[in-house]
């Protein structure tokens, strides 16, 4: 490593690809949106994207990978596992060959932790922010699973076939959903429900917004932040909403 100051920036064999790796994890979300994420600026980031060769200091780097769940050593040198083999050393993943997801077509993931007693599913998360053009998942490259406890989700009626995870963008819905937000939906719960939280394409993107239904048949698409004007779907025109799913859970950073 080669120290400078108060940083540490890498000088290691293969790290010549880290930026090849780097734009892989960012995948389909701004470079800005990203930086927010891991804490560098978008200029910065930029100085290390190919074909530039910059290197972030070390606790950036770090940063990267506890952020996007991957190993440190695959980031910074592209070797070894991309993700952790395990969870712990006594957790050991097992497929569900009777239950296949309804988006990737894959064997559903989960892992049993004998310490704790607990079963976790992991659930596909795709490295999309909402608003957002991309209205199929499917096309999409599974970047991370994130695990919740069977145990949570039986209580709440999910299964994990429908279940995917994506991100907010923005402070169109805070309180409720902050910018980067981690959002799980059920792509199977496409009917609108009142009050309850939608991810539904407006004009040409996907948006995250609470659904409230009118006497006369309308719907009214709701901002939580009051800042937003709401918008006003008729009667006739409710049935040609897109809906992609219903937002059954929100993990937020404090």
């Amino acid at each position: 490593m080669i120290e400078k100051g108060n940083s540490v920036s890498i000088a290691l064999k293969g790290t010549e690809t880290f930026g090849a790796r780097l734009k892989e994890l960012i995948g389909e979300q701004s470079v800005k949106s990203f930086g927010d994420r891991v804490g560098i600026s978008e200029s910065g980031l930029r100085k290390c994207l190919p074909p530039k060769t910059s290197k972030p200091a070390f606790d950036k780097v770090v940063a990267i990978a506890d952020e996007m769940g991957v190993q440190l050593e695959w980031l910074c040198t592209g070797l070894g596992p991309k993700f952790a083999d395990s969870v712990m050393e006594d957790v050991s993943l097992s497929e569900d060959e009777n239950k296949v997801h309804a988006l990737t077509g894959a064997p559903c993931i989960s892992t049993v932790v004998s310490e704790l007693d607990e079963e976790l599913v992991l659930i596909p998360g795709y490295h999309v922010q909402y608003p957002s053009e991309c209205d199929d998942l499917s096309k999409q490259t599974v970047r991370r699973h994130l695990a919740f406890r069977r145990r949570y989700l039986e209580y709440r009626g999910l299964d994990e076939v429908n279940l995917v995870v994506v991100f907010n963008k923005g402070d169109a819905m805070e309180s409720t959903i902050k910018d980067n937000d981690s959002l799980l939906v059920d792509i199977s719960k496409t009917t609108l429900l009142d009050g309850k939280i939608f991810v539904v394409k407006l004009g040409n993107e996907l948006y995250a917004k609470r659904i409230q239904k009118s006497y006369d048949g309308s719907v009214l698409i709701i901002s939580d932040n009051k800042e937003y004007q709401p918008l006003t779907i008729p009667a006739d025109k409710v049935g040609a909403l897109v809906v992609l799913g219903q937002v059954v859970n929100v993990s937020t950073d404090l």
